[in-house]
């Protein structure tokens, strides 16, 4: 059995269509049987050089030249190094070359044989001289015997050491007759880009080096240079540029009339990187010189310029200019290697021709031009006996490849670059040219990216693969494969739990006449997604293009539109589109058409970067119009939502926050002190410590893929059981994470935050997905009907594009139902979701289609028609009577070439479609209705209020007694102590009744509360009792204090658990009249003394000290509180000798703006003005402030506005 699955073929840049489906591996063996060398410098063929022709090779080198001509020889077998030098000896060689140094034989070095080295044997050292021919000749015959057909040429140079000398090769096996140039014979691993002895040593096979991206240079890689396709080329039609063109053709050999992409790797490498220090020469006839200069009076008849070529031009002017620098760094992307041309492969190996073209060259045709010129090939029948086989190898799985839809990619297409579709159909490609039968083939839906008028030809070939007796197990959906299935397994009734039963099998008639069967009503057409009455734009006409493919659709006049203008990356052939703003529009079209190129690489990446500074390189095009118009853009993609297994739906559309919130909110977590952040499975505290809150441990495998298994402590829980004994409504956080969408819905449908996530997520047709699900064992789809239910759940600007690609993949009908009506509700906000689909479903339910094509690759990239699905279809039968009137008149009229309508796919398939309807009024979602308060709704901060705490029932037992630490440990530390002192400050001073009604924090304020507090004491820690005291400043000094109480460190208190070698006073002196001291306590033996006594004393009349003065001049002490308005506007409070930068007025007109917006004089709104740096204005019915005002910095006046989440 052999499964294919939908999924990408890896994610390594080596793997290409080619190599999946092993037509590069045959590709390689044809070359290096059947191909024909070919000089890459000189672009002439190779062959064999006789010694003659060496011999002439040698003289060509200018006269006087000193030339070492030496034979290279290796070790034989078993002999020594040693041996071999007294062999030479023995033939009468004197000197020998070793690694690039010349030795005598007589003094040879010691050699490690363990190492290999490069040995040449110095057979004459001679001066260039024509007339020396006769000695030369013997000399270059003795070295081409010794050195068995290969000659090797040292030129010497004085003052130059010996290892940088240059040297030739000359070989009578093969050489350059043009330039001399030798080469080895080449095998199938030299064709290799994944082997060392193939590739290019530039970029080591992966074709691409860092550099300015071509798209953004380029017209279109479909026109010539001569048409234009280089876009900082001036203008072709001024002559002088056309006579420079000519020129640089001429001087190159670079062809003006072939399109960009079909330019061979070395002229492709001149026009961007250009010719170097070359002077190309320019001949002007008389147009040229008025072009020139019209008021030169006299002109040569020539001139001279150097191409410098587009990247060092570029680079050049980058380095010159910073602010130009920052101009192009969005040019910055992956570009062909300067070095190969993108081929991969080392220069040799490249430029091997088959048939006149080399393997790059085959690389970069489309499988559907590549079919027909592997059949036109002719070989004789020699060639057919060595690589007969290999062709047919090769045409059985171009056709199946072609008979699946994908005649627009090419073999050298990067295998990671393919959609999931794309790729099962290519594996499937690589099994059927194996031509294995008895085989069962378990596909997962082969037809995604697949446009309807190629379902058929897959159909075929996957008739074709069982016709060769084999067992093929689809798992599909679209209606056409089922249709043709020979026999159906259908799943249901639901999904998820409530799924996993064969509700019906048989022929597709049999299950369609089966009652419980899920898919066969929409087979019998019992059951079908209707087709809308109402468009949300309705236009006049059809609106079908011809000709001129940038003459934009009549929409109607006050239509809001976004508008891209001179679309040309990839095969788009300079089109503007037009997307109406506030419809769900699909753009359409056979699959490599264009739609991807023109809404992901264009409209996506250049919205992504102006609205929301993205890293992306935007294809090539001219701008886009209506920018304004939209504050966001979003691709909801099928990606996954995360690589971890802690990431889940809950946690991606911010659920579980909330859900964390509310367990917070329960008497028992109040109880234990546990915050929302012990509920988080992510963090150290409650989660399992074990697994770290993955509830799964990884057990490494060698050389076996990892595996996943139930943690031994929490049982797959991922919390401690500390954590797991908080509940609600006797479900705990580790039980609602395993609870499904729809029965987390039941358990909180009265708190409506939670409530409004869950039901969008059932909406979208989720409620059979667990909460806690991994984001990784979610399908495609799964993943993005998640991310479309976290988008509808969030607050909306109606000004958002949404931007899906084929977002059916993996759903049944029911599931698109679903689907479509979360779309619609989307546009009904006031959003634009645009959508590239091939399902007809969801294209007849559109506002406006957009149809890209008309067929794949270099036929494509032209709007073929636009409008609403009826207009489009409307516009087939117009040119079917166009056509039909024609006919009827071609024998009344002259001959003429009439405009080409091209045909619309898409409005062929959705024909009968549109009129098998059924139509319905399409219902507008009511966000009121569902929005609405019930009445027994609660907030999540109400939760458990109208419970009563231990501390608010029995203040002073609680943190004497019964107190629990904030972690929800017990607390050690004497409970007594703070008993004692708490009464014992009750009896010194004049304070207001101790407040224990906190959970962690025991009070004693002045009398007057607005004087402040005297005493803290801190009772949530485990083994300390924090107390704080706070009194006059300079009251205490912390040295004196610490000799005073003499507490020990805690690393000398081996009673708790708790280490530090630091002090446990603190004394510090506050920003105002007040200074702090803490002392950090354990028993009630270290401060029942009577230092501590007095200590209390002296704090109590600090402290009393204070408040009476403050009684006496309040405006002394705290001015702020007696002159509140007048004090934030009065130039005080400042740092001394410090004046702020900002005037008076601003302050006095913010406040007063805040005030006319806030209401502060009609519904009950107030500022406060209390504080000393800082003015709140509290909205009436809100416990927190709606303002905050900063009127004490220097810098300026800082405004802080708080509203719900997402609000801003």
């Amino acid at each position: 059995a052999i499964a294919i699955e939908q999924r990408t073929t890896g994610h390594s840049p080596r793997s290409t269509v080619g190599t999946v489906t092993e037509i590069y591996d045959y590709f390689r063996i044809l070359f290096s049987r059947l191909g024909q060398m070919v000089c890459p410098d000189c672009e002439v063929s190779v062959g064999t050089q006789s010694s003659d022709e060496v011999i002439d090779a040698v003289l060509a080198e200018p006269a006087g030249t000193r030339l070492y001509l030496m034979a290279p020889i290796e070790l034989p077998m078993g002999k020594t190094y040693e041996e071999l030098w007294e062999s030479l000896r023995t033939s009468g060689y004197v000197r020998v070359r070793v690694d690039q140094q010349t030795y005598e034989l007589a003094e040879m070095p010691n050699i490690d044989r363990r190492r290999k080295h490069d040995i040449e044997v110095l057979i004459d050292r001679v001066t260039v001289n024509p007339d020396s021919r006769g000695r030369l000749a013997d000399s270059v015959e003795n070295a081409l015997t010794l050195g068995k057909g290969i000659l090797h040429t040292l030129v010497v140079q004085k003052d130059v050491p010996e290892h940088r000398w240059q040297s030739k090769i000359h070989s009578q096996h093969l050489a350059c007759g043009s330039c001399g140039r030798s080469f080895e014979p080449l095998s199938p691993h030299h064709f290799s880009f994944n082997n060392s002895l193939g590739w290019c040593d530039a970029c080591e096979g992966l074709g691409t080096e860092i550099g300015a991206n071509p798209a953004s240079l380029l017209r279109s890689t479909q026109l010539t240079l001569a048409e234009g396709a280089v876009l900082a080329w001036p203008n072709i039609k001024q002559p002088l540029f056309a006579a420079m063109l000519s020129a640089l053709s001429q001087h190159t050999g670079l062809p003006p009339d072939v399109p960009f992409d079909q330019l061979a790797p070395r002229h492709r490498r001149i026009v961007l990187y250009g010719t170097g220090e070359e002077w190309i020469e320019v001949k002007m006839d008389s147009e040229v010189r008025r072009a020139k200069k019209k008021n030169q009076e006299k002109t040569g008849s020539t001139f001279r310029f150097q191409y410098k070529g587009l990247y060092p031009a570029l680079e050049e002017a980058s380095r010159l200019s910073p602010r130009l620098r920052a101009r192009l760094e969005h040019l910055v992307d992956e570009i062909e290697c300067s070095q190969c041309g993108g081929s991969r492969l080392r220069d040799d190996a490249s430029s091997m021709q088959f048939a006149g073209r080399t393997i790059a060259e085959y690389c970069r045709l489309p499988l559907g031009q590549l079919f027909p010129v592997v059949q036109k090939w002719k070989l004789s029948k020699a060639e057919k006996k060595v690589a007969g086989e290999l062709i047919r190898e090769i045409s059985n799985r171009l056709t199946f490849l072609v008979d699946v839809g994908l005649e627009y990619l090419t073999i050298g297409r990067q295998a990671p670059t393919l959609s999931g579709g794309e790729s099962q159909r290519i594996r499937l490609a690589s099994q059927v040219g194996s031509g294995l039968c008895g085989v069962l083939y378990v596909l997962d839906e082969p037809t995604i990216g697949l446009h309807p008028r190629d379902n058929q030809r897959l159909i075929q070939a996957l008739h074709k693969l069982r016709d060769l007796g084999n067992t093929l197990l689809v798992v599909e959906h679209d209606r056409d494969v089922v249709a043709s299935a020979d026999s159906l397994l259908d799943f249901g009734p639901a999904a998820g739990r409530l799924g996993g039963e064969i509700v019906a099998r048989g022929t597709p008639e049999q299950v369609a006449s089966k009652r419980k069967s899920v898919t066969g009503p929409y087979l019998s057409g019992k059951k079908a997604i209707p087709v809308p009455k109402t468009r949300r734009i309705e236009v006049p006409g059809a609106t079908r293009r011809k000709g001129n493919t940038k003459k934009s659709s009549q929409l109607p006049p006050n239509s809001s539109i976004l508008r891209v203008v001179g679309a040309r990356h990839h095969n788009l052939k300079n089109i503007d589109v037009a997307i109406p703003l506030g419809t769900l529009t699909t753009v359409t079209g056979v699959s490599g058409s264009g739609k991807s190129s023109l809404v992901q690489e264009i409209l996506y990446a250049q919205l992504a970067r102006m609205l929301h500074r993205a890293g992306t390189n935007p294809g090539a095009h001219d701008r886009i119009v209506g920018v304004e118009k939209i504050d966001k853009v979003i691709r909801v993609d099928q990606r996954p939502l995360g690589n971890t297994p802690t990431s889940n739906p809950a946690t991606y559309t911010g659920l579980f926050e909330l859900i964390r919130q509310l367990f917070a909110q329960l008497p028992e977590a109040k109880l234990r002190g546990y915050s929302a952040r012990r509920f988080s499975f992510n963090v150290p505290g409650g989660r399992c410590d074990t697994c770290e809150g993955a509830g799964q441990i990884c057990i490494e495998m060698h050389f076996l893929p990892d595996v996943w298994v139930d943690c031994d402590t929490c049982y797959g829980k991922r919390y401690n059981p500390e954590t797991l004994d908080v509940r609600y409504c006797g479900r705990s956080i580790a039980d609602v994470l395993e609870m499904s969408c729809g029965e987390a819905l039941e358990l909180f449908k009265n708190i409506p935050k939670i409530r409004r996530i869950l039901q969008t997520l059932c909406d979208v047709g989720l409620d059979y997905v667990a909460l806690g699900q991994s984001a990784a064992t979610l399908s495609g789809g799964e993943a993005q009907r998640v991310k479309l239910a976290s988008e509808l759940a969030r607050p909306d600007t109606g000004k958002t594009l949404y931007v899906l690609d084929e977002p059916t993949t993996g759903l049944h009908f029911n599931d698109i139902v679903k689907l479509l009506d979360v779309l619609h509700r989307l546009v009904d906000l006031g959003n634009t979701v645009l959508v590239i689909e091939h399902n007809l479903d969801v294209i007849k339910q559109a506002d406006w289609i957009i149809d890209i094509g008309p067929e794949a690759g270099a036929g494509g990239g032209t709007v073929v028609a636009e409008g609403t699905p009826e207009q489009i279809v409307a516009g087939i039968s117009q040119a079917k009577s166009g056509s039909q009137k024609k006919k009827a008149t071609v024998k009344k009229a002259p001959r003429r070439k009439a405009p080409t309508t091209k045909v619309s796919h898409t409005a062929l398939a959705l024909a009968p479609v549109l009129a098998a309807g059924p139509r319905k009024e399409r219902k507008i979602y009511d966000f009121a209705a569902a929005d609405a308060r019930r009445e027994d709704d609660l907030d999540i901060n109400q939760l458990g209020e109208n419970v009563k705490m231990p501390w608010e029932i029995d203040g002073r037992r609680w943190h004497t007694h019964d107190r629990v630490s904030r972690a929800g440990e017990k607390c050690h530390w004497d409970g007594k102590l703070l008993d004692k002192i708490e009464r014992r400050i009750q009896e010194l001073g004049n304070f207001s009744e101790t407040n224990w009604n906190s959970r962690t924090i025991v009070e004693v304020a002045a009398e007057k509360k607005s004087d402040g507090w005297f005493f803290h004491a801190i009772t949530g820690e485990p083994w300390l009792l924090k107390l704080k005291f706070r009194t006059a400043k300079k009251t205490f000094q912390r040295d004196e204090l610490m000799i005073d109480l003499d507490l020990k460190t805690l690393n000398d208190l081996p009673e708790i658990e708790a280490y530090s070698r630091g002090p446990r006073i603190k004394c510090k002196n506050l920003r105002g009249p007040w200074q702090e001291v803490q002392i950090a306590a354990y028993s009630r033996a270290e401060l029942d003394t009577p230092a501590f006594w007095e200590f209390l004393e002296k704090a109590v009349q600090g402290f009393q000290k204070f408040t009476q003065r403050i009684e006496q001049k309040p405006e002394d002490v705290m001015p702020w509180k007696v002159l509140g308005r007048r004090w934030h506007l009065a130039r005080k409070g400042f740092p001394p000798g410090k004046t702020p930068h900002w005037p008076n007025e601003v302050l006095e007109d913010l406040l007063e703006n805040l005030g006319e917006v806030a209401g502060t004089d009609t519904n009950g709104s107030q500022f406060l003005w209390n504080n000393q740096q800082v003015v709140h204005l509290r909205v009436a019915e809100q416990r927190e402030p709606w303002a905050t005002v900063y009127t004490k910095r220097l810098a300026g006046v800082d405004l802080v506005l708080s509203g719900p989440a997402g609000a801003f």
